[in-house]
């Protein structure tokens, strides 16, 4: 018999995580909580130090969304304050004015009556800083925040937004001003045997007229302040409909040959324009100039004086000359020389006749034509000479009283359908020379004719370059009279009027040598 043998059986010891089950388990093998308390202690210390870092990325998100919220509007804010402060300092308002304008404007139309608003004229930083055609905006505001308190410890945060905007050229040089915004419906009467009828048609077709047989060529702008209705440069409706209706406009082309056009560099016009296809640009192949539906400019001779001795000693004279009527041989009588000083009025029908260089007032008229300056026929020179015209009968160039006081006055409209000319100059024979006031240190330099501003009457000149080489040079002001120019040729000329009526005989061009200021208008650059 066999002795007994124990079989051999595998004894596996228990896994390690059998063995920690078992070491968490008490005594009559229920598990033990221990793992679970430990692990809950974690969280809440996790918590513990996470939840503030939470907090800080929601105020983050709440109230950066909330700041830049209020940055926008004050974004705007300030671009709309700087815009309005630069308009007002455009129009010639001082800085106080344009501070108060822009503080209103963030108050009350931005509903933001707790904002400061600082106005710095020029610009304290940034490109444009120390250049006084820019205003500089800062508006700043207090926000109330709702969770970055909790991280910094602040219940408020200071948002601003800056703009700069500044005034700059839109146009080129200014050529034919014309400033009547709403001309008075009044003919011209009493012209001189042998002027060209330019009273016809009776009424005012626009602030501008032009007729005739050919182009007139601007070498430089155009500004109509005239806001009788029209077409813009698309063809839509533009301006204010005129008190006749009908062809009236605030610029009218009027062509008797389909080639009659204004040609210009720029052309701008608070209405509109006939028809936009009569309009052009000077400079071929160039877009047409043409802008209709724009803000009315400042007169360039606003702060013109009127002539007086303490103004311009060495041209204007205090000497009364009295009434001068000359009629005389053009080629056999000796020449009548002229002196500056103070007339009644200045008649020539015939003769030869040199003015002095300097300052004529003109300051009543004939009382056969009931022109002031009547200069019909004749071989004159006028070369470096002003002619004041005024209706005021006691005039004198001791105090310039009472036009000194005219200013802005609107005159008021003439009670009778029809006005004598002031002036009337024939240029268009002979050989005769007109140039305006030749002296650098005078306010009048450059100046031709200058009329009184509130006399409404009109200017007649005839300027044909067809025999004897006329040439006329010079600046004409009228503000609220009538220009009535016949041209044909090239004038160093340029005008400052009420209205005017151009008349093609061919073709004419105005090339100044001097431009009067171009339009500037305001531009948000920052």
């Amino acid at each position: 018999m066999k002795p007994f043998r124990r079989s051999k059986q595998t004894v596996r010891r228990p896994s390690k995580a059998v063995a920690v089950v078992a070491r968490r388990c008490d005594g009559l093998g229920r598990p033990s909580y221990a793992a679970h308390s430990s692990r809950e202690g974690k969280v809440l210390l996790f918590l513990a130090v996470s939840l503030p870092m939470l907090f800080g990325m929601l105020g983050l998100v709440v109230d950066g969304g909330l700041l830049m919220k209020e940055h926008r509007g004050l974004q705007t804010a300030a671009d709309a304050a700087a815009t309005t402060a630069a308009r007002q300092i455009s129009l010639g308002k001082s800085l106080s004015a344009a501070t108060q304008a822009a503080v209103e404007l963030v108050h009350e139309h931005n509903a933001l009556p707790d904002a400061t608003v600082t106005v710095n004229r020029p610009p304290s930083t940034g490109p444009f800083a120390g250049k006084p055609d820019y205003v500089e905006v800062i508006v700043s505001r207090a926000v109330e925040s709702n969770f970055i308190q909790v991280v910094s410890g602040g219940t408020t945060k200071t948002v601003q937004a800056r703009a700069v905007a500044g005034i700059e050229n839109a146009t080129s040089g200014g050529v034919l001003v014309v400033l009547d915004p709403d001309p008075s419906p009044v003919n011209v009467s009493g012209l001189p045997a042998g002027i060209p009828a330019l009273g016809l048609p009776a009424l005012h077709l626009g602030g501008l007229e032009l007729l005739g047989l050919g182009q007139l060529r601007v070498q430089g702008a155009v500004f109509v302040n005239t806001e009788w209705g029209g077409q813009d440069e698309n063809g839509d409706p533009a301006g204010e409909e005129p008190p006749l209706g009908g062809s009236r406009h605030a610029i009218t082309c009027t062509p008797i040959l389909p080639l009659t056009r204004l040609l210009a560099e720029d052309i701008r016009v608070t209405g509109g324009v006939d028809n936009p296809a009569n309009y052009g640009n000077v400079q071929s192949g160039e877009s047409s100039p043409l802008k209709a539906n724009k803000p009315a400019v400042l007169d360039p001779l606003r702060n013109l004086p009127a002539p007086t001795v303490a103004a311009d000693p060495f041209n204007v004279s205090a000497t009364e000359r009295g009434t001068v009527n000359i009629v005389s041989l053009p080629l056999l009588a000796p020449p009548v020389t002229l002196q500056p000083g103070v007339y009644e009025s200045i008649t020539i029908v015939t003769g030869t006749v040199i003015f002095q260089p300097g300052v004529y007032i003109i300051r009543n008229k004939n009382p056969l034509t009931g022109i002031s300056l009547s200069i019909v026929a004749g071989r004159v020179t006028a070369n470096g000479v002003m002619f004041y015209i005024t209706d005021s009968a006691a005039y004198t160039p001791a105090d310039g009283l009472p036009d000194a006081n005219d200013g802005g006055t609107v005159p008021a409209a003439p009670g009778v359908p029809s006005l004598a000319p002031s002036v009337v100059i024939n240029a268009g024979l002979l050989g005769s020379t007109y140039s305006g006031l030749s002296s650098a240190s005078s306010p009048f330099d450059g100046m031709l004719v200058y009329q009184r501003r509130t006399d409404r009457r009109p200017i007649a000149i005839v300027a044909e370059q067809l025999l004897g080489g006329t040439a006329m040079s010079g600046t004409v002001y009228a503000k609220w009279g009538q220009l009535l120019f016949v041209g044909h040729g090239t004038y160093d000329m340029k005008f400052a009027v009420g209205t005017a009526r151009i008349v093609n005989a061919l073709s004419c061009t105005f090339a100044p040598t001097t431009l009067f200021p171009p339009v500037r208008e305001v531009f948000l650059v920052e």
